[in-house]
C-alpha cells in the first residue's frame, strides 16, 4: 500500500509540476505554510556588525574582492587617513580629495599560496570623493595576477594582506581562485536588493552557510540613498564575505544618487570594480565575465539600453563572441525584471525587454535574474510572454531583505509562465553540476533557518539546433534524475502519508 501511495505522488510530482519545491503549483504561485514577518528597519550605525574593527586611520576596511578577468582578481579596500589630521595639514592643496592624494599612500596586496611566506606584491591605486559634506576615506584598489608574476592559478587558494606595511596592514584572508573554463562544479550565490537589516543580516549568514565560490548580486545594493556613511558601514556588514569570495555587483535604481545636484552612480562606481577593461564595455554599467564554465553578462537598467545605444551594441558582440565550448552556460543579470508577476514595478521595463529580449533568445541564453521586486519568483522557460522550451528561466530574487519590506500583492490569475512566486525574504543557489545540468535552489529565511522553498533541475539539451538551447528538465536523463529527487521527498513524508492513507 505504503509502495503504491508513494508511486502515485512521485507521478505527481514529476509530471504535473516537474520540480522539487516544498509547495508545487505549476500555474503559479506556491503557498507556503510560512507567516511573514514584517519589515526590519536599518541597523543602528552602532551595531557591532557595522563598526570599524579598528579605529586607526590607516587600518584597512571594507575589503572587497571582484573578478578582473581570466586569471586575475580585483581587491578594494578603504582607509581614513583624513582622520590623521596632522598628516592631512602636510598638503597645501585646497581640494580634500587633492590633499589626499598628495599623500601619495601605498595600496599594497602581499599574496601567495603559503599563508607564512606571501611572496607576490601587487601595488594599486587609491581614489576618493566628496558628496555634499561628506568625505570619502582612501578608496584603494589593486589588481592581482595581471603583473610580473603572471596569471594567478586556476582553483588555488590564495593567502593575502592588504594596506601599507608602514603604517597598517590587515589580518590574513584568503580565497580561491575559479576553476579553469568549462570545468565544474561550481556554486553561484545569488542575492538583491540586500540593505542592512536584521532580515539582511540573515540572509548574509545563510549565504555564509551554504558556501558558494561566489556570489552575483543584481542591485540595490546599500539602500544608502544618498547619506554617504551608509556606504562604508555596507562595505563593512559584507566584508566578511567579500574578503573570502567575489561579489559581482550591478547597479540598481537606490545607486542612483543626488549629489552636489547631480543625478548618477557616483558611490557605486567609485567603490566597486567591474572587468569593464576585460569585456571591453568600458563602463561599470554594464560589463560581463566568465567563471568557471559560465559566461555572465550584467545588464544596466539604468543605462540607455535602446537599439541605438552603446549598451545594445555591446551586448550584441558580447553575446556574440561567447564560446560555448569553453563556457556552456550563459547567464544574465541585471536589477529590473523583465518578467514579473507581482503587482510591484509592473511592466517597468517593458521598454527593455521589447529592445533586448530576442537577442538573449537568438543566442540561448540559459537564466536571467533580476530583483527589484522585493519577494521571490521564478518562471518557466519564457519568449514574448509565453511558455517557449527554448527560452531562458527568469528569476526575480530582490528578496534579500531591505528596510522597506516585502511585496506582497500579486496579479490574480498568475500568469502561465509563473511557476513558484513566494514574498519572503531570502537568497538563492545555482549548483551547476556540469555543462549539461543545473540545481536551482531558494532558500526562503525562516526563523533564522535556511529553508528550502523552491528547487528545480535546469538542462541544457544538446540536441536542440543551437548549442545554447535548453529545456526545463525535460529531457530523459533529466527526467530520471528528478524521480530519483521526488523519490527522495516522498519518503519523507512517508509517516505522513501512513496516517492519511493506511
Amino acid at each position: 500500500m505504503l509502495r503504491d501511495v508513494t508511486w502515485k505522488l512521485c507521478c505527481t510530482l514529476l509530471f504535473s509540476c516537474q520540480i522539487r519545491a516544498v509547495v508545487c503549483d505549476q500555474t503559479g504561485g506556491g503557498q507556503a505554510r510560512y507567516v511573514r514577518p514584517p519589515a526590519s528597519a536599518d541597523l543602528s550605525p552602532s551595531h557591532s556588525r557595522l563598526l570599524r574593527a579598528n579605529d586607526a586611520p590607516h587600518a584597512p576596511e571594507q575589503i572587497h574582492l571582484a573578478m578582473a578577468g581570466v586569471g586575475a582578481m580585483s581587491v578594494d579596500w578603504v582607509t581614513n587617513p583624513q582622520e590623521n589630521g596632522t598628516l592631512m595639514h602636510t598638503s597645501k592643496s585646497e581640494q580634500y580629495c587633492n590633499r589626499l592624494q598628495d599623500l601619495r599612500l601605498n595600496t599594497t596586496v602581499f599574496y601567495g599560496t603559503d599563508p607564512t611566506a606571501l611572496l607576490s606584491i601587487g601595488q594599486g591605486t587609491y581614489t576618493c570623493y566628496t558628496a555634499d559634506e561628506y568625505q570619502s576615506g582612501a578608496l584603494h584598489h589593486a589588481l592581482l595576477g595581471l603583473g610580473p608574476d603572471g596569471p594567478l592559478k586556476a582553483n588555488t587558494q590564495y593567502h593575502y594582506q592588504v594596506g601599507d606595511p608602514e603604517l597598517a596592514l590587515s589580518e590574513l584572508y584568503s580565497f580561491t581562485t575559479p576553476p579553469e573554463a568549462s570545468s565544474f562544479p561550481y556554486r553561484l550565490g545569488l542575492i538583491g536588493d540586500l540593505g542592512q537589516t536584521e532580515d539582511s543580516m540573515d540572509t548574509l549568514d545563510h549565504a555564509a552557510a551554504l558556501e558558494p565560490n561566489s556570489i552575483l548580486n543584481v542591485g540595490d545594493l546599500s539602500y544608502a540613498d544618498g547619506y554617504q556613511p551608509r556606504w562604508d558601514s555596507f562595505g563593512r556588514l559584507i566584508q566578511s564575505s567579500t574578503a573570502r569570495i567575489a561579489w559581482q555587483v550591478i547597479e540598481g535604481n537606490h545607486e542612483q544618487e543626488v549629489v552636489e545636484g547631480q543625478l548618477g552612480f557616483l558611490a557605486y562606481e567609485k567603490r566597486f570594480h567591474a572587468p569593464s577593461v576585460f569585456s571591453q564595455s568600458n563602463t561599470k554599467l554594464y560589463y560581463s565575465y566568465e567563471v568557471a564554465g559560465l559566461h555572465v553578462i550584467m545588464l544596466g537598467c539604468y543605462a540607455d539600453f535602446s537599439r541605438k545605444s552603446e549598451q545594445y551594441a555591446w551586448l550584441e558582440k558580447d553575446l556574440a563572441k561567447v564560446d560555448r565550448s569553453r563556457t556552456p552556460w550563459l547567464i544574465v543579470g541585471m536589477h529590473a525584471p523583465w518578467y514579473n508577476s507581482n503587482v510591484a514595478h509592473q511592466g517597468e521595463m517593458e521598454g527593455m525587454r521589447s529592445t533586448m529580449e530576442s537577442l538573449l533568445y537568438q543566442y540561448g541564453v540559459d537564466m536571467v535574474f533580476a530583483g527589484h521586486v522585493h519577494a521571490y519568483e521564478r518562471s518557466g522557460r519564457v519568449y514574448q510572454g509565453r511558455l517557449n522550451n527554448l527560452g531562458p528561466v527568469y528569476i526575480n530574487i530582490g528578496d534579500g531583505g531591505n528596510r522597506e519590506g516585502l511585496s506582497n500583492d500579486y496579479i490574480k490569475p498568475s500568469p502561465k509562465w509563473s511557476a513558484f512566486r513566494e514574498p519572503s525574504f531570502g537568497m538563492g543557489l545555482l549548483h551547476v553540476e556540469n555543462s549539461t545540468h543545473a540545481v536551482w535552489q531558494w532558500h526562503r529565511n525562516q526563523d533564522g533557518d535556511i529553508i528550502v522553498a523552491d528547487s528545480v533541475d535546469i538542462v541544457r539539451a544538446l540536441q536542440w539546433n543551437s548549442p545554447g538551447r535548453g529545456v526545463l528538465a525535460s529531457n530523459s536523463g533529466a527526467l530520471v534524475s528528478m524521480m530519483k529527487h521526488c523519490v527522495q521527498y516522498v519518503h519523507q513524508l512517508v509517516p505522513l502519508v501512513s496516517s492519511l492513507f493506511l
